[in-house]
């Protein structure tokens, strides 16, 4: 392997991190991987690939998570270097790939199907370490880097974050395959980036963000707050002119899920406020008196009184043991309208809002705990992901985060209102209550299993074309 291969690997990893909070450099992000893939096609082989992409991702995940470490310490090394590891897999795959194209004669075409199964690759490995496997973290996918991109984010509402993270890798293929005088995959896909950016633009300023009715929202930003203080900045003048009133997750700690004095407690509390509240509620487990472990959404009516509950739908691994998943997330309708709830990190996996899209919801309404000890990049990591899910489903969102970013975004992505870390009150803004659902919510969703499906197969041929030459 040449010096060079490395430190193209490495400046991979370091365009990565730049491309992601804090630097928010998402224009990076098209030309990131592009370094990687041109030293990969230059190794020595698929074992050398895996090697380059582990480099990659070593340098680009110690960078941007930085702060595990002050979360799980020295086993950060152990996180970062599993999600090393992804990258060293796709990385041997392509490799793989190109061979096989190679031996079948190369060329444009055939260089064009590979730079395009490299991106379908990677959307597969993203979505299943993202999605599926025990565990799942959708942390720092390639195509959130684009969340402040406007017109390119608009392609969500048609294929998703990981159709964004596919196209985003093909097109770095296809610039690492220019230095070799294919020059077709680099036309195509830049030809193709022009397409959606002018799409996504036109859509940005024909396709009306305002649908449906408009509503007051109050979004308390507090952590580890009694509810005298939570009442405090939920009765505002302004707080309290709202139609929709909204409490971080795990805002109230009761002692079982059935506590009607606590409910009455809250509902006395807020007498004098006329919107209808959603309260993140936790319950920690107890063996002994058997009460289990519980995180959910008390919603009351304006008159206070409780009209639905909904429980999360994604325990944090490792930190909410114990915690049952909600397995039939389902709006709640009160009279407002239709509320689909998302409890914090339900809202980093893309199903939990597709659904709620699916079932007719016309807000996404989020209370999240996000510690007042986090970081300013991890913070700003975790609210960039917000905005992929208005997008994908065509819903406005609302989120309450304990000490920030609390945010209200448009059903286009963008983000209307703001309360930055650090500071607590309460966050009054308009929204929107309107229909959602668009393309992606009905059929564009199945592209990530596809690619993954796909990512197996070309594993599969692989491993057999290997077995085939050692026989």
């Amino acid at each position: 392997m040449k010096l060079k291969h490395p430190l193209l690997a490495a400046f991979s990893g370091l365009l990565l991190a730049a491309s992601f909070a804090p630097f928010g450099r998402g224009e990076l992000a098209w030309i990131a991987l592009a370094p990687l893939f041109y030293a990969v096609l230059e190794s020595g082989g698929a074992a050398a690939a895996a090697r380059l992409g582990a480099l990659t991702g070593a340098v680009f995940y110690s960078l941007s998570l930085a702060w595990m470490t002050t979360v799980v310490h020295y086993l950060a090394i152990v996180f970062w270097g599993v999600f090393a590891l992804w990258l060293a897999l796709h990385a041997a795959l392509v490799r793989g790939l190109w061979d096989l194209a190679e031996e079948r004669g190369g060329g444009n075409l055939r260089a064009l199907a590979w730079a395009a199964a490299s991106g379908v690759i990677w959307a597969g490995i993203e979505y299943f370490r993202s999605e599926l496997w025990p565990l799942a973290c959708p942390w720092l996918g390639l195509g959130y880097s684009q969340t402040y991109t406007l017109p390119v984010f608009q392609s969500l509402s048609v294929w998703g974050v990981y159709g964004l993270s596919a196209f985003m890798a093909a097109a770095n293929a296809a610039w690492a395959l220019g230095p070799r005088k294919l020059r077709l995959p680099a036309a195509v896909f830049l030809g193709a980036l022009l397409v959606i950016t002018s799409w996504g633009s036109r859509r940005l300023r024909t396709l009306p963000a305002e649908n449906g009715k408009p509503i007051k929202v109050a979004l308390v930003q507090a952590e580890r707050s009694d509810i005298n203080k939570l009442a405090g900045f939920s009765l505002t003048p302004a707080a309290a002119a709202a139609d929709l009133l909204v409490w971080p997750e795990c805002s109230v700690m009761m002692p079982a899920a059935d506590s009607p004095a606590y409910a009455a407690l809250i509902a006395a509390k807020l007498k004098t406020s006329r919107a209808e509240t959603v309260v993140g509620v936790c319950v920690d487990a107890n063996k002994t008196l058997g009460v289990k472990r519980a995180n959910f959404t008390l919603v009351l009516g304006r008159d206070k009184k409780t009209i639905g509950v909904y429980n999360k739908m994604r325990p944090v691994q490792f930190v909410e043991t114990g915690l049952p998943a909600n397995k039939a997330p389902a709006p709640v309708q009160t009279p407002l309208g239709k509320l689909g709830p998302q409890i914090c990190y339900d809202l980093a996996f893309e199903d939990g809002a597709r659904k709620m899209a699916g079932l007719g919801a016309q807000l996404l309404v989020v209370p999240t705990l996000d510690p007042v000890e986090w970081s300013e990049r991890q913070h700003r990591q975790h609210s960039d992901m917000s905005a992929a899910r208005a997008a994908e489903t065509g819903l406005w969102l609302v989120r309450a985060a304990s000490s920030g970013y609390s945010q209200v975004i448009d059903r286009l992505g963008r983000t209307r209102a703001e309360l930055e870390t650090g500071k607590e009150g309460a966050l009054v803004a308009e929204a929107w209550l309107g229909g959602g659902g668009t393309f992606y919510t009905r059929a564009g969703w199945l592209f990530a299993p596809f690619s993954f499906v796909f990512a197996l197969g070309a594993a599969a041929l692989l491993a057999w074309k290997a077995a085939r030459r050692k026989n």
